[in-house]
């Protein structure tokens, strides 16, 4: 296992060099001036031009290019934002734990919930309460995470007063307010991007699960269980359920990096200051260090959970963590 572990961090490694590098030379390869994006129409004397076309590397090869962003990388310095001015890492750093909050919750719900909800819907295939979540996690699965978004702003925020539009926090709370006070103001502004986020995506645990369960209940050692007179509940989580978590655990491995890059828009609906807003943002000014920086946190994110599922499905099947 602990070789398995050491091969598997190499390649990971690996793949992420690649990635960034791709990365890189993708976002420098795009059409038009990016300078024109950040200084707009105000006149730029050559000097002044010559440093900022460095600082971008315009006009340099791209293998230069590259090997001077990982050189600066290993020393922790991913650039400086062309429209704030900041390094970016400290813009990241500012981003990342909203997002986390919110791509780990949306998480936790969907893969607890969800699963429970897929296991108990393909144990009651025919109920009318199965055919309607069904229906509904379709409906919610169609419909753009930014549609529900401003529908939920529309009922609960505008109509009913419930919970404020957009933002973290109240910039009116006393900056002295307890702990609990500040608690329930951030689950307020919370909630309606995390509802968001959930509908739009719990579908997919759902489905993915409850094709597994009923793969699974048709196996023949479902059946051998049910000839010895095994309880029904200790079939369906001990013979049913465990073989069908391996499919969604393949799910899960890229699930955060797919939340994190599927609420560029929910994020922005809401002024939620996470990295998809911040994605969404630096992608329309051209402010290229920082495109390239949230570029690279998603590559190691997507690697991270790649990396994370391949343990836990070898945890749950015996014969990987033999062949491991």
């Amino acid at each position: 296992m602990l070789r398995w572990v050491v091969r598997r961090l190499t390649s990971a490694g690996l793949v992420m060099v690649i990635g960034i590098a791709v990365l890189v030379a993708l976002v420098h390869s795009l059409p038009g001036d990016p300078l024109t994006a950040i200084v707009g129409d105000r006149a730029l004397d050559p000097a002044s031009r010559r440093v900022m076309e460095h600082d971008l590397g315009i006009g340099r090869p791209l293998p230069v290019v590259i090997t001077a962003y990982f050189q600066n990388a290993l020393h922790g310095d991913l650039g400086t934002s062309l429209a704030e001015r900041r390094p970016v890492t400290t813009i990241l750093a500012e981003r990342l734990g909203p997002t986390l909050l919110l791509g780990g919750l949306t998480l936790l719900v969907d893969f607890t919930l969800g699963l429970l909800l897929g296991v108990w819907s393909a144990l009651h295939p025919r109920s009318r309460l199965a055919r309607l979540l069904d229906t509904l996690t379709l409906a919610t699965y169609t419909v753009p995470g930014f549609v529900i978004g401003l529908v939920l702003i529309w009922w609960f925020a505008v109509h009913w007063h419930w919970f404020p539009p957009a933002g973290i926090a109240d910039p009116l709370l006393p900056i002295d307010a307890g702990i609990t006070t500040v608690a329930i103001d951030r689950l307020r502004h919370l909630a309606l991007p995390l509802a968001t986020m959930v509908l739009a995506t719990i579908a997919v645990p759902i489905r993915q699960q409850r094709s597994a369960v009923l793969a699974s209940m048709s196996r023949p050692w479902v059946t051998a269980a049910r000839a010895r007179g095994v309880s029904a509940r200790r079939t369906t989580w001990h013979h049913i359920w465990r073989p069908a978590l391996t499919p969604v655990i393949s799910l899960l491995g890229l699930w955060l990096p797919m939340l994190v890059s599927g609420a560029v828009f929910v994020e922005t609906v809401f002024a939620y200051p996470g990295i998809g807003a911040l994605l969404a943002n630096a992608t329309s000014q051209r402010d290229i260090p920082v495109v390239i920086g949230a570029g690279v946190v998603l590559v190691v994110m997507v690697q991270v959970g790649s990396l994370v599922a391949d343990i836990l499905y070898r945890i749950v099947d015996p014969i990987q963590r033999e062949m491991a």
